[in-house]
C-alpha cells in the first residue's frame, strides 16, 4: 500500500521541524564563532541570515500543519483534476508552480491556460518537472468551502504537494514558460479518495526528507560559514 496523504504530511513536517532545529544549532556555532575570530557586528548578520531561513522553515511548517488539520477535518471532499508542478527557471524564485485543469488536456499539444495557479512547498518535489519536459499527473484535489479556495494538498500517485500561495500573474507565466511543452498522456491516477482510506493505514514507511539532522546542520554549518567569509571578505 502507498502512505496515507495523512502520513506524508506528517513525514514532511517531521522533516521540517528537523530543518528548523539544523538552522538554529547551526547559526548558533557560525555567529559564535564569528564573534570571537573576527567582530561582534558581522557575527550579528550571520545571525540574522540564520534565523530568517529557520523562520522560512517555521512557514512551511505550518503551512504543513494546516494542510493535515485540512485533510483529518475532511469537511469537503477532494475532486479530480490533472495538475503540473514546474520548476520556475526564475532564479530568483524558490517555490515550484502548481497548474490545475479540471479536464484532461490535449496529448500532444500546447497546454491550455490553467484553472489556476500557485506557488507550492519548496521541499516537496516528487511530482517536479522541468520546463520542456513537462509532465502532466491525474491527481487528487483538495477543495474549499468556495471556489476559489485554495487547495491544502494535492495528491497524486507519484507523491504529493502543498500549495502555499496564489502565484501572481501565475496562468499567464506558466503559459509562457511552457509554450514549448507538448506533454503525452497524463501519468494516471490509481488512488481511492484519500478520504476513504482507513484510519492507520500507511502502507510501507517512505524514506526520511532532509537526510538526518547531523547531516543537515553540517550543511547549513557550511553555507553560514561562507556567508561570514564573504562579508569578512568584502567589509
Amino acid at each position: 500500500m502507498t502512505p496515507s496523504v495523512d502520513r506524508l504530511l506528517h513525514r514532511a513536517s517531521r522533516a521540517e521541524r528537523r530543518r528548523i532545529l539544523a538552522w538554529l544549532l547551526a547559526g548558533a556555532l557560525v555567529t559564535a564563532g564569528t564573534a570571537v575570530v573576527s567582530s561582534p557586528p558581522i557575527a550579528t548578520v550571520v545571525g540574522a541570515v540564520a534565523g530568517m531561513l529557520a523562520l522560512w522553515s517555521v512557514r512551511q511548517t505550518a503551512g504543513l500543519a494546516l494542510a493535515r488539520a485540512d485533510f483529518n477535518r475532511a469537511s469537503t471532499p477532494p475532486r479530480r483534476a490533472f495538475v503540473v508542478l514546474l520548476h520556475d527557471p526564475n532564479p530568483r524564485a524558490v517555490r515550484p508552480l502548481l497548474a490545475i485543469w479540471p479536464d484532461r488536456p490535449p496529448s500532444g499539444g500546447r497546454l491550455p491556460k490553467p484553472e489556476r495557479v500557485w506557488r507550492c512547498d519548496d521541499e516537496l518535489l516528487e511530482l517536479e518537472s522541468m520546463p520542456q519536459e513537462v509532465e502532466v499527473h491525474e491527481a487528487w484535489v483538495d477543495t474549499g468551502p468556495r471556489s476559489w479556495s485554495k487547495p491544502r494538498w494535492v495528491r497524486a500517485d507519484a507523491g504529493i504537494t502543498v500549495p502555499h500561495r496564489r502565484s501572481l500573474f501565475g496562468r499567464w507565466y506558466f503559459g509562457r514558460v511552457t509554450s514549448r511543452d507538448r506533454p503525452g498522456d497524463p501519468a494516471p491516477l490509481t488512488l481511492a479518495d484519500p478520504h476513504a482510506e482507513p484510519a492507520g493505514v500507511t502502507g510501507e514507511e517512505p524514506l526520511e526528507l532532509g537526510g538526518s539532522l547531523a547531516g543537515s546542520t553540517a550543511g547549513r554549518l557550511a553555507f553560514l560559514a561562507v556567508v561570514a567569509a564573504v562579508i569578512v571578505l568584502f567589509q
